[in-house]
C-alpha cells in the first residue's frame, strides 16, 4: 500500500512539474511574440460634438482600456486657474510628464480644452469629479484642479499626465497618440 501512495505521490509531482513548465513557457511566449495588429494601440481617436460638451465639466472619453479626461474651460475658468498658485505643489508643473507644449500654467495646447490621462498619479485609480470644479482620485486622497495640477496635501502627488495629443480644425476629433 505504501508503494502504491509513493507511486501516486510521484506521478502527481512529475504532472505538477509538467504544468509548471507548460504555464512558464505559455507565458514566456506571450511574453516575447506581440500577436496584435500593427496598429493597435498607436493612435485613439474620439469624435466629439462640441455642441454636447459642457462648459467647466469633465467629459471621460474611453476607448479600449485607455481613458481620457477631456473638460471644456470658461472665461470664468480660465482666470481662476490662472490666479489660483497657493494651494498648489507644483504650479509650473516643472516635474509633471507632459508634452512641451502643455508646460504652461493651464497645462494644454489650447487654453479652451483640457486633455489629460484619468487615472490619478498616487495609486493610477480613476478620477470622479468633487464639487468646487476639483478632481479627485477614487482610491486616494490625491485632489487636481480643472488644469490637472495636485493641490497640497500631507503627501506629495504629481500633477495628472498630460498625452500626446491633437484637435481638427473645429475641435470635432481628438486623436490620441501613444509611443
Amino acid at each position: 500500500m505504501a508503494l502504491t501512495q509513493r507511486t501516486l505521490l510521484l506521478r502527481l509531482t512529475k504532472y505538477l512539474f509538467g504544468i509548471i513548465a507548460l504555464v512558464s513557457l505559455l507565458v514566456l511566449v506571450d511574453y516575447s511574440i506581440d500577436l496584435r495588429p500593427r496598429n493597435v494601440q498607436q493612435n485613439y481617436y474620439f469624435s466629439l460634438k462640441t455642441n454636447d460638451i459642457t462648459y467647466d465639466s469633465p467629459t471621460w472619453l474611453r476607448q479600449d482600456n485607455l481613458q481620457i479626461l477631456l473638460i471644456k474651460r470658461s472665461k470664468d475658468l480660465l482666470n481662476h486657474l490662472s490666479q489660483a498658485r497657493e494651494a498648489l505643489q507644483d504650479p509650473d508643473s516643472n516635474a509633471s510628464r507632459q508634452p512641451a507644449y502643455a508646460k504652461n500654467s493651464l497645462r494644454s495646447k489650447d487654453e479652451l480644452y483640457f486633455v489629460s490621462y484619468a487615472i490619478g498619479t498616487d495609486l493610477a485609480c480613476p478620477l470622479t469629479l468633487e464639487e468646487n470644479q476639483t478632481l479627485k482620485e477614487t482610491c486616494s486622497l490625491a485632489r487636481y484642479d480643472f488644469a490637472g495640477r495636485a493641490f497640497s496635501g500631507n503627501n506629495q502627488f504629481h500633477n495628472l499626465t498630460i498625452p500626446e495629443y491633437n484637435f481638427n480644425d473645429d475641435f470635432s476629433r481628438l486623436t490620441i497618440s501613444i509611443y
